[in-house]
């Protein structure tokens, strides 16, 4: 017994009790007597047992494995989703099985189909492509997507639109009239950009279409911003960026160009995460622990129908936009 892991049937004979016996000793302690109980955790303990959990799952019974596919490590956002996330799970009895799609369509295609083949009870994800959530739906496996909104399927999130007008009223309380944003080209609706000018608009300002900083948010090389502060003078005396990675390098690129912060610039983030408290960068917050705790009790409930939940986001300000 020593050179490979006992089972459960070796237990059982060690005890002289049936195989069935030990399995409920294990998964229903309540229904052994005490005393047999204590034998069995006796011989467990002493050769290390561990139970099989793909048998477990063979013989119908769940596997206690949630899956979460996040858009990319590279952004701390999503290291604090996973945090909460694998708290949350191991507070209800479930292991996190956690995967990267490195912000590729593909390879989160490619996630899913493992998830499903090591037959995990859901899935948490904040996806690429929408696509790969009309897989999902023809698996019927419990699902929630989470950090975007997706209609038709069930989700979980900030109001982005809200804190694109937190972010902007804070800059005109700061006596800003021009707000550029620094973010992707949105192949559709941009919310953070939609709250930022729906906000101008009713303070009477513009949003020209040369305050718009389009940068590469996926590979994030920064050749795009070297290119813009390079060439002319900034528009604008304020900024708000698409997340903190986005705003930590635009602050990077703008200092080297000769900008201080916040004398010559304002700059707001978005998502609140350990680079911006670092680099004392006003930024966005969003209830992440709330998020998670929905989406995962969402997918233990058995619910049929659509879930779609919008939270309110805040602010945390810092020295980067206070005059």
């Amino acid at each position: 017994m020593k050179n490979k892991r006992i089972t459960m049937t070796e237990i059982a004979n060690l005890v002289g009790v049936s195989q069935a016996t030990v399995s409920r000793a294990i998964n229903q302690p309540e229904k052994v007597k005490p005393e047999v109980r204590e034998k069995i955790q006796y011989f467990i303990d002493k050769y290390k047992f561990i139970p099989n959990e793909n048998a477990k799952t063979m013989r119908g019974i769940g596997s206690k494995i949630l899956g979460f596919i996040v858009f990319s490590f590279s952004n701390h956002y999503y290291l604090d989703m996973i945090k909460y996330a694998e708290k949350l799970a191991r507070k209800k009895g479930y292991s996190l099985l956690v995967m990267n799609s490195e912000k590729n369509a593909k390879f989160e295609l490619e996630h899913i189909k493992m998830m499903l083949a090591r037959n995990v009870e859901g899935i948490l994800i904040a996806p690429v492509d929408e696509k790969n959530l009309n897989f999902l739906e023809v698996t019927e496996i419990p699902f929630i997507a989470l950090n975007e909104d997706f209609p038709g399927h069930s989700y979980i999130t900030t109001s982005l639109t809200q804190g694109g007008e937190i972010a902007c009223k804070h800059l005109i309380d700061q006596g800003h009239k021009s707000i550029g944003y620094i973010g992707g080209n949105h192949k559709r609706y941009n919310p953070k950009l939609e709250g930022v000018k729906k906000i101008l608009k009713e303070n009477n300002l513009n949003f020209k279409t040369e305050y718009f900083i389009k940068v590469d948010t996926v590979k994030l090389h920064g050749d795009d911003l070297e290119n813009v502060l390079k060439n002319k003078k900034l528009p604008c005396t304020a900024y708000i960026a698409s997340n903190d990675e986005v705003a930590c390098l635009f602050m990077k690129k703008a200092i080297e160009a000769g900008y201080k912060f916040p004398e010559d610039i304002a700059l707001v983030g978005f998502d609140n995460t350990i680079v911006s408290k670092l680099l004392d960068i006003t930024s966005i917050t969003q209830p992440t622990e709330k998020m998670l705790k929905n989406g995962i009790e969402f997918i233990l409930s058995g619910e049929k129908r659509k879930k779609v939940l919008q939270l309110s986001p805040g602010i945390e300000i810092r020295k980067s936009s206070l005059k």
